[in-house]
């Protein structure tokens, strides 16, 4: 529930903030965004995704710690090197003096990804899902009455957003980060076992991610690059918000069973048919309500996002129910396996997030997300169903 909290939340913040930037303005945000998250994929390494491996498999509380602090260690060191990548941003988008001072305004502040990246993987690791409730719905309980107060009394710029919500968005997760208690003793044995298990494990799945979600970016990327501004950044990426709901629905389930997923044959045929049902119906409400209230909340200026997120939504669905099976596999180490499904999605995705939105624009981002999450989904089923038969799992 915290997942999909977030998320709604989420809709709520951007509400806020389409309300007092124009559409140019909020594309030039969300084409940052796009371009932090990217660069942020790219740093991880898989680290984070073993180390929660290697907290859902001991029952050791004080080991379980000491992964934290290495864990953490490498936050450090990826977070520095983001920093350093935002003046490389700036000169890159010289041509675009809005958008290339954004990247400069945020280097205090461009962390937070990779802080709710950390909280992610170490609350699913020790299932301390408490903390990843309060990292999903605390910053927008802060920064959205705060936000609609200051932009009210003062006005709003993308820069005063940018360090704002973002600020906001860094403080809560380092309080959070620092709540996990790593723990600093004896980091060379852990980084050993950490190096190990990522060796065999995470890198593939990092592999994978370079490939699948560094591209889920590309669209938000590509679009600015097309266009004269970044105002169909705005509206693609929108779209996305208001459709993200979908796909939280599904992932809540493999989030939830995670660690139970571990010591299980399969997946229980009642958890599999009422996720599917429960995402069927979702996704029938969200097509005959998603238009009239993309109008209603976002004015008619960004009306054309309603129609944008009809379409996503069914590809939304379909790769959370995707992620239902990537989770089982990963709580059984079966990392090349999902890592082979995200690098067919990344290519599909590369592909099309550069051919087809230079040829349709819009359009194009949109078919190609809907192909990718087909493409996801099938794969991720397959080596399910072949996991299974086989009775790798011992």
């Amino acid at each position: 529930m915290a997942t999909l909290a977030g998320v709604v939340m989420g809709m709520l913040a951007s509400i806020v903030n389409t309300r007092f930037l124009s559409t140019e303005e909020y594309g030039d945000v969300r084409y940052v965004q796009n371009i932090i998250n990217f660069v942020a994929t790219l740093l991880l390494f898989g680290y984070f995704l073993s180390g929660a491996r290697l907290m859902a498999l001991s029952e050791d509380q004080i080991y379980g710690r000491r992964v934290k602090g290495a864990m953490v260690v490498i936050l450090t060191i990826v977070c520095l090197a983001l920093s350093l990548s935002m003046p490389i941003c700036y000169f890159l988008h010289m041509n675009k003096p809005t958008v290339a001072m954004l990247f400069l305004v945020s280097m205090p502040v461009c962390f937070y990804p990779l802080f709710l990246n950390y909280i992610d993987q170490t609350t699913q690791g020790d299932n301390q899902m408490g903390r990843l409730a309060l990292a999903r719905v605390l910053p927008y309980i802060v920064y959205i009455p705060l936000a609609y107060y200051l932009y009210s009394t003062f006005g709003a710029t993308s820069t005063r957003m940018v360090l704002l919500q973002w600020g906001i968005y860094t403080v809560i997760y380092i309080g959070i980060i620092i709540s996990t208690k790593p723990l600093f003793r004896q980091i060379g044995s852990v980084w050993k076992s950490l190096n190990d298990e990522n060796k065999r494990y995470g890198i593939q799945l990092y592999i994978g991610s370079l490939v699948m979600v560094a591209t889920n970016y590309l669209a938000g990327i590509s679009l600015g690059y097309f266009n004269a501004d970044n105002k169909e950044v705005g509206f693609y990426t929108l779209a996305l918000t208001v459709t993200a709901p979908l796909a939280a629905l599904p992932t809540i389930v493999g989030a939830t069973f995670f660690r139970k997923f571990a010591t299980q044959p399969c997946i229980p045929s009642k958890v599999i048919w009422s996720t599917v049902l429960m995402t069927i119906v979702t996704c029938v409400c969200f097509l005959l309500l998603i238009q009239p209230v993309v109008e209603y909340l976002y004015t008619d200026r960004y009306a054309v996002v309603g129609t944008y997120a009809s379409y996503l939504s069914v590809g939304f669905c379909i790769h959370g129910l995707g992620d239902m099976f990537n989770r089982y596999l990963c709580s059984h180490g079966q990392g090349v396996s999902v890592r082979n499904a995200s690098i067919a999605n990344g290519i599909f995705k590369m592909l099309g997030y550069v051919v087809l939105v230079a040829l349709f624009n819009t359009n194009g981002a949109i078919a190609t997300t809907i192909i990718c999450d087909v493409v996801y989904f099938a794969f991720l089923v397959y080596y399910y169903l072949r996991f299974v038969k086989n009775g790798e799992n011992g």
